[in-house]
C-alpha cells in the first residue's frame, strides 16, 4: 500500500503575500515567516530511493530532499530577476508524517522507525518584494541554455554561496568562480570560445551590458570610491599589462566612454584575481583588494545573469 507523506517546509527569504507556484502552495504563518507544505507518497514505508545519499536514507527523506532543491531553484530565479542575491534558508518545521498512518496499520503494515528531519537551518526574516511567479515569467521567456545543467542557475548558486561565506578572500574566490562560469558560458554561444580570458571578458560585459547600464554601475562604485583604489592600487600583469593605469586613462577623460571604463575597472579585477589566486598571502593588502574587487564585480555579475536570463544566444 502506498505511504501518503505530508512535510511543512519553513523558507527564507519568504514572500510578501501567499502565491502558489505549480504544486507549492506559499504561505504565511502567525508569525509571517513564509511556509511550504508539500504532500507527496512513496511505494512502501521501508521503499529506498535509487538517488539516495546513502544506505540508511528513507525514500521520504530523500524525496524531500528533491523539493528543497526545487523549491530554492525558484527563490534562484527571483533573485536573478531582482539582481540582489542573499543566503537561502530551508528548513523541516514539521517533519514528514504519514498522513494514512491508521489506514496501513489496519492493513497490516509494520511501522517501526523512527522518522527523522535531517535538514536544519537559521530562518531570516527580510523584506522580498516581487513575487515569484512574477520572476517566473521574466525567466521563462528564455530561448536558450535549455540544459540539463543550467547554466544560469548553476552560476546563481555559486553567487548565492557567496553570500552565505566569510571572508572577503574567500567571498572573492567564490564570485570569481561565479564570473569565469559566466563569461565561459556567453563566450561559448558567442563562439568565441578560442578567445583569452580578458577578451571574454571584454565580450561578455560589452555584449550584456548597455551604455546607460554600464554608467550606473560605475556611478554605484563612486559612491565607495572602488574606481579610485582600483587605479591606486597599480595592477600590473606578469605580461605587462598595466591595468590600473589604462583605467585611470580612461576612467579621468571629461567625456568618459562608460562601458569601456567598466570594461577596463573589470579588468583590473581580473589583475587582482591573478594576484589573489597565484600569489595568495603574498598580496600585500590583499583583504583591502578583495573587497574593493567584489564590490566592483558582484552587480556586473548580477547586471550580467540578468541579462543573460531573456538574452537569445543561440
Amino acid at each position: 500500500m502506498r505511504c501518503k507523506w505530508e512535510v511543512t517546509f519553513q523558507i527564507s527569504p519568504g514572500v510578501s503575500e501567499p502565491e502558489t507556484i505549480g504544486d507549492y502552495h506559499f504561505s504565511l504563518d502567525e508569525k509571517n515567516r513564509t511556509c511550504v507544505t508539500v504532500h507527496f507518497s512513496t511505494e512502501s514505508y521501508t521503499e529506498k530511493h535509487p538517488t539516495r545519499q546513502n544506505d540508511s536514507e528513507y525514500a521520504e527523506e530523500t524525496i524531500c530532499n528533491q523539493h528543497i532543491e526545487k523549491i530554492k531553484d525558484l527563490l534562484l530565479i527571483r533573485m536573478i530577476y531582482q539582481e540582489y542575491f542573499q543566503p537561502i534558508n530551508i528548513v523541516i518545521v514539521k517533519k514528514p508524517f504519514l498522513r494514512n498512518r491508521e489506514e496501513l496499520k489496519q492493513a497490516g503494515e509494520r511501522l517501526r522507525r523512527n522518522i527523522l528531519a535531517v535538514f536544519r537551518g537559521v530562518h531570516q526574516s527580510i523584506d522580498t518584494g516581487n513575487k515569484i511567479q512574477e520572476a517566473l515569467t521574466f525567466y521563462n521567456k528564455r530561448t536558450h541554455l535549455e540544459t540539463k545543467d543550467d547554466a544560469v542557475l548553476r552560476i546563481s548558486k555559486w553567487l548565492e554561496f557567496c553570500e552565505s561565506t566569510s571572508g572577503d578572500v574567500e567571498k572573492f574566490r567564490i564570485l570569481w568562480s561565479a564570473f569565469n562560469s559566466l563569461f565561459t558560458v556567453y563566450a561559448h554561444f558567442r563562439r568565441k570560445s578560442g578567445k583569452n580570458e580578458k577578451e571574454k571578458i571584454k565580450i561578455s560585459v560589452g555584449g550584456l551590458i548597455t551604455t546607460d547600464e554600464a554608467r550606473n554601475l560605475l556611478h554605484q562604485a563612486d559612491q565607495k570610491s572602488t574606481i579610485d583604489s582600483l587605479i591606486s592600487f597599480n595592477i600590473v600583469s606578469d605580461y605587462g599589462d598595466a591595468f590600473s593605469e589604462n583605467l585611470k586613462t580612461d576612467a579621468k577623460s571629461p567625456n568618459p566612454d562608460y562601458l569601456l571604463v567598466l570594461k577596463k575597472a573589470v579588468l583590473c579585477v581580473y589583475g587582482i584575481r591573478n594576484e589573489i589566486f597565484h600569489d595568495g598571502p603574498r598580496v600585500d593588502d590583499i583583504e583591502e583588494k578583495a573587497t574593493v574587487a567584489r564590490d566592483l564585480l558582484a552587480p556586473v555579475i548580477r547586471k550580467c545573469l540578468h541579462k543573460m536570463a531573456t538574452t537569445d544566444m543561440g
